[in-house]
């Protein structure tokens, strides 16, 4: 029987990506034992590939080519939106403008509203900082479970996806990040699952579509690994299973896929996944007993599907993917420390500001703002971030606010705690992210809930408040007033503004209402779409309360 050429194409990369892989994290770690001379290194390399653009050039920026030192007082602190002009121009000159390299692409962020960002894509960027990046999380991934490449079917990848492109701006493709097609050289991204028949451009592009043709080609295999970035995509995976076990029960006795010719009929395995669907609260250790491995984001927001994720997957190991965003990578998993990971020192060179000072507001006035380097954070504190990256977006302040767990070897470690800035203020209560999340924490925990997904959002009325909707193993009217107050009440020790305004009466008691288990999830879920499901972020905090009425049927 011919080998397909997929199959072939696998075997014929599997072992130069495993040794790929290791070099790569070889080099991350030998960074982190040196992380002084690693930043010294990736400034040089900016300051080379940007110092004879035309924004350098024109504002005096070059003269660092000559005295790196001079960086941090020519260049200032900038955010997307102080970009814009330059990448304006950068789309018509596809290179030159903010860096010497050429642009190959323009990467979508994952908001679902407002204007794309164009992250600028360029060559140099991809070889030596993304694609290495990759592969040295890779390369921690095999380090520890080397089984994900025993066999063609070993590995399921949603972390990443080959999509058509219809999207261009001046003619270079605008797309997301996580979108490996089409290959831009020998060097860019290529594991061996790269041609595989669920991974390639001619699997659906919904994001249900896409997830039905990885399971029905994987049904039956014995899968070790699925990787992702966000914990929703593994939770709709196991939800898609239950929604379409009719459907691919169907499929495995005829040998189809959606009712198209695929192979031969397998009856063991729709006997086995009909006898599986039987059991309300399957988990996906139960489709595939061979499961040993997930990843995902397991810190801040996503934190929150521990819960589930457990259920979904017990017994089976897990690993963190990478700290990341469009504009950049932060931290790349070494070890299986779940909620630290050290600062990718050789991806960006990093400036930090303590998170107790202003820094939109300066930002915002022109202020000076003095920033602090790796070594002279300490533990324990939080901060800014500050990044500058190979393709030309310089002193980049996101909004992210990181806490640092440890410092080892000079090099921090770090996790993501929020982005900048207040969740929401009616009244100067100023009330943020943490804040919020602290409180429900500690409601919930008085009444032995654990924390699972939740909602919070405005409501204004007379006077405003807060409302707050949570998953309950037994939601009830009884549960959701005890609860209000443990949560009201907490929020009121943590921000003394908002116990102000609440003990004057300028502002109402906020407010918890549970919904069973799953039926955030299944709201979040719902919202996902095409365009960046792979990168779809849960965002518990909302700017309105339209969400308690779809969660609720209450207005």
């Amino acid at each position: 029987m011919d080998i397909p050429n997929w199959q072939k194409h696998w075997h014929d990369r599997r072992d130069t990506f495993a040794e790929e892989c290791r070099q790569a994290r070889e080099e991350l770690l030998a960074d982190l034992r040196q992380p002084g001379r690693a930043q010294q290194r990736v400034l040089a390399d900016v300051i080379d590939m940007s110092a004879g653009s035309v924004h350098w050039r024109e504002n005096g920026y070059d003269a660092a080519a000559t005295d790196p030192a001079l960086f941090r007082e020519l260049l200032p602190i900038m955010r997307y939106d102080d970009f814009v002009p330059q990448i304006e121009r950068e789309t018509r000159t596809k290179g030159g403008t903010l860096t010497c390299s050429p642009v190959l692409r323009w990467l979508k962020t994952s908001g679902t509203t407002g204007t794309p960002k164009l992250v600028p894509y360029t060559l140099h960027w991809l070889l030596t900082y993304r694609i290495p990046a990759m592969k040295a999380m890779w390369g921690t991934y095999l380090e520890y479970h080397p089984e994900l490449l025993s066999h063609p079917y070993a590995t399921l990848d949603t972390q990443t996806v080959r999509e058509d492109v219809y999207d261009f701006v001046h003619g270079i493709g605008h797309q997301a990040v996580s979108n490996r097609h089409p290959q831009i050289n020998s060097r860019d991204w290529n594991p061996p699952w790269y041609e595989s028949p669920w991974f390639g451009p001619n699997v659906p592009s919904s994001h249900e579509g896409r997830m039905y043709h990885r399971i029905r080609h994987l049904l039956g295999q014995d899968l070790h690994y699925i990787s992702s970035i966000n914990p929703s995509t593994l939770i709709s995976l196991r939800d898609l299973l239950a929604q379409h076990g009719e459907e691919l029960v169907r499929d495995l006795r005829n040998g189809t896929i959606e009712g198209q010719p695929y192979g031969e009929p397998d009856e063991a395995t729709a006997r086995h996944l009909q006898e599986v669907l039987r059991r309300p609260d399957f988990s996906l250790k139960d489709v595939w007993p061979s499961l040993s491995l997930y990843t995902c984001w397991l810190s801040a927001s996503a934190g929150l599907y521990t819960e589930k994720l457990d259920a979904v997957f017990p017994g089976v190991a897990k690993l963190p993917f990478m700290s990341c965003g469009t504009e950049g990578v932060t931290t790349i998993p070494v070890d299986d420390s779940l909620h630290s990971q050290p600062l990718a020192v050789g991806q960006a060179f990093f400036e930090f500001v303590p998170a107790d000072v202003p820094l939109g507001e300066l930002v915002e006035n022109g202020e000076p703002v003095r920033t602090l380097l790796i070594d002279e954070v300490e533990a324990g504190r939080d901060y800014h971030l500050i990044m500058t990256q190979g393709n030309g977006l310089y002193r980049l302040w996101t909004g992210d606010v990181y806490h640092v767990d440890r410092i080892t070897d000079g090099t921090p470690w770090v996790h993501f705690v929020h982005r900048d800035g207040i969740f929401h203020s009616f009244t100067g209560e100023k009330i943020t992210e943490n804040q919020v999340t602290q409180s429900i924490q500690r409601g919930l925990a008085a009444h032995g809930i654990g924390t699972s997904l939740y909602m919070c959002g405005p409501r204004w009325a007379e006077p405003p408040n807060y409302i707050v909707v949570a998953e309950a193993p037994e939601p009830s009217g009884q549960l959701d007033q005890a609860l209000s107050q443990s949560v009201d009440r907490a929020l009121h020790e943590i921000n003394i503004e908002y116990a102000s305004k609440r003990d004057s009466g300028r502002l109402g008691a906020l407010e918890v209402v549970t919904v069973p288990r799953d039926a955030i999830s299944g709201y979040v879920e719902s919202r996902r779409q095409a365009g960046n499901a792979t990168q779809y972020k849960y965002k518990p905090f909302q700017k309105d309360v339209d969400f308690v009425a779809a969660l609720t049927g209450r207005c």
